[in-house]
C-alpha cells in the first residue's frame, strides 16, 4: 500500500479570487482614507473660521464696528494685528488659495450685502469638495448660511455676520 505523497495546494482560481478581493478592499480603503483627508481640511477652514470670527468681533465690540474692507491681497487687515496672528492669516487655507477681509464697503459677486466674512480667494476645492464641506459644517446650500461660495468655486466666504437685505 502506498501513501499519498501529494500536497495540496491553492488553484490558480483560489489565488485569482483572493486577489480580486484584496484589490477591492485597497480601492475601497483608499476612497475612505481621501475623503477622510478632505474632512480634516474641511474641519480645519471652519476652525480657522471660528477662530478668526473671534477675532474681528472682538475688535467690533472694542471699536463699534469691523476693520474697513481689506484692499490688498496677502495682508492682515488693517487694525487686526493685535488680534490676528499674521503667520494663521497669510498661510495658505486648508481649501487652498490666501484669506481675505470682505466687509459692507465691499462689493461682492454675489450681490449679497456681509457686514463681515471671510473670504478665500483662489480656493482649489471641486464643487463637489464644497459641497460636501457645506453639508459636513453648515445647512448643506452653497448659498445661504455661514459658508457662501461664489465665482464656481474659486471663492469662498465663511459669513461672520450678514448685511440688512
Amino acid at each position: 500500500m502506498q501513501a499519498s505523497t501529494r500536497s495540496r495546494g491553492f488553484t490558480v482560481t483560489e489565488l485569482m479570487v483572493v486577489t480580486t478581493l484584496i484589490g477591492i478592499l485597497a480601492m475601497m480603503s483608499t476612497a475612505a482614507v481621501q475623503n477622510l483627508g478632505k474632512h480634516a481640511e474641511a474641519a480645519a477652514f471652519v476652525n480657522d473660521g471660528r477662530v478668526f470670527s473671534e477675532a474681528f468681533n472682538r475688535y467690533a465690540q472694542e471699536r463699534g464696528s469691523f476693520p474697513a474692507d481689506q484692499t490688498a491681497a496677502h495682508q492682515v487687515p488693517t487694525g487686526m494685528a493685535d488680534y490676528l496672528k499674521a503667520t494663521n492669516w497669510l498661510r495658505t487655507t486648508p481649501l487652498g488659495g490666501t484669506y481675505e477681509w470682505d466687509n459692507k464697503d465691499a462689493a461682492n459677486s454675489l450681490g449679497t450685502t456681509f457686514n463681515g466674512a471671510i473670504k478665500v480667494t483662489g480656493c482649489s476645492w471641486t464643487i463637489t469638495n464644497l459641497q460636501r464641506l457645506d453639508s459636513w459644517f453648515d445647512d448643506g446650500n452653497l448659498a445661504t448660511g455661514n459658508i457662501v461660495v461664489a465665482d464656481a468655486g474659486a471663492t469662498v466666504y465663511f459669513v461672520i455676520e450678514r448685511g440688512a437685505p
